[in-house]
């Protein structure tokens, strides 16, 4: 088990929830907090300092063959509070990254861990256009108008396609699992201004180019009914071809395997909970113990077993299910 530090973010739009809620920061505004990531723009960290992409270069058995050579691995996951709404945005699958001079999409999940009364999201288009139409809305400044208004509670789960125009409402806290990649199109800003006084930009050209057509199928893959062993209750929330996600609810005793191929990275959402780790890599070890508190973020590493003792709700995310490119 490694514990992680995070990269915190903040953006007009951020609010105090992460500090009031988890601790994150210092009491100033804060938008993000990204869990786990090795991306560029923002790396979590092991207590000793480093960062886990340095340490998964160096120590690849690790991943179990899910991070590519220079120790970079293909999810990353966040806490974002949404004080205010977020643009009208879009993101591109990796083909559409390529074409735009990235590495990789974004295709996202979201799960709901507060919300005010008459909270909402834009979750894809109401109905079919044509691109025609849709540029039309998006540089008129209407294309609020177009889009499903979603209401949302504590709980809800969103999976967010690549392609897909979305935006988070004000009011909502949320934990974002996603693809490693920082590339987002701005459609429409509510004519918001930066820190500068400039408007923010926006990214019109571009959203058009990936943006889907039609209304984005509510429906969530892999989602599956609650599983509850002993003192653990594990439910697949989301299983898509870019990661998986399980929600867990312990209360009393529950273990974790991580796949040979694959490592996981555990998110507690609230409680207390005592982390015995068993030994990774088919390799008899001596436990070492963790107590994790709520906002606590760990990575499991591959093959690794934990056993968990206390009471808690958390998530649980893996990468995709085989190797990724070395």
């Amino acid at each position: 088990m490694l514990p992680l530090r995070p990269s915190l973010k903040d953006a007009i739009w951020g609010g105090l929830r992460l500090f009031e809620r988890y601790r994150k920061g210092s009491g100033e505004r804060l938008a993000e907090s990204w869990e786990l990531s090795t991306h560029a723009d923002g790396h979590s960290r092991l207590p000793d300092g480093r960062t886990l992409q340095d340490r998964l270069a160096t120590e690849p058995w690790l991943a179990g063959g899910s991070a590519h050579r220079d120790g970079t691995i293909p999810i990353l996951a966040k806490l974002i509070d949404a004080r205010l709404p977020l643009s009208v945005q879009v993101h591109p699958d990796d083909d559409g990254a390529r074409r735009h001079g990235g590495l990789s999409g974004k295709t996202e999940c979201w799960y709901i861990l507060d919300a005010e009364p008459g909270a909402w999201i834009y979750h894809g288009l109401r109905k079919s256009l044509t691109r025609t139409k849709l540029e039309k809305h998006a540089r008129e400044g209407t294309i609020e108008s177009v889009l499903r208004k979603v209401p949302v509670h504590i709980g809800d789960i969103f999976y967010i396609p690549a392609g897909t125009l979305h935006a988070l409402g004000g009011g909502i806290l949320c934990f974002e699992l996603q693809q490693s990649s920082n590339v987002t199109y701005r459609v429409f800003d509510y004519g918001r201004r930066d820190h500068t006084g400039k408007p923010r930009r926006l990214h019109i050209q571009e959203a058009l180019d990936v943006a889907t057509l039609m209304p984005t199928p509510r429906e969530i893959p892999g989602l599956d009914e609650p599983i509850a062993t002993s003192g653990l209750t594990r439910r697949t929330i989301v299983d898509c071809a870019q990661f998986t996600m399980e929600e867990l609810l312990l209360d009393g005793e529950g273990t974790i395997d991580v796949p040979s191929r694959r490592f996981a990275c555990l998110f507690l959402i609230e409680g207390r909970c005592r982390a015995v780790s068993h030994g990774s890599h088919g390799v008899e070890t001596e436990a070492d113990e963790l107590t994790l508190v709520s906002g606590q973020t760990v990575f499991l590493s591959s093959r690794e077993t934990v056993s968990l003792h206390g009471k808690g709700h958390a998530l649980l995310a893996f990468p995709p299910n085989g190797v990724v490119a070395r």
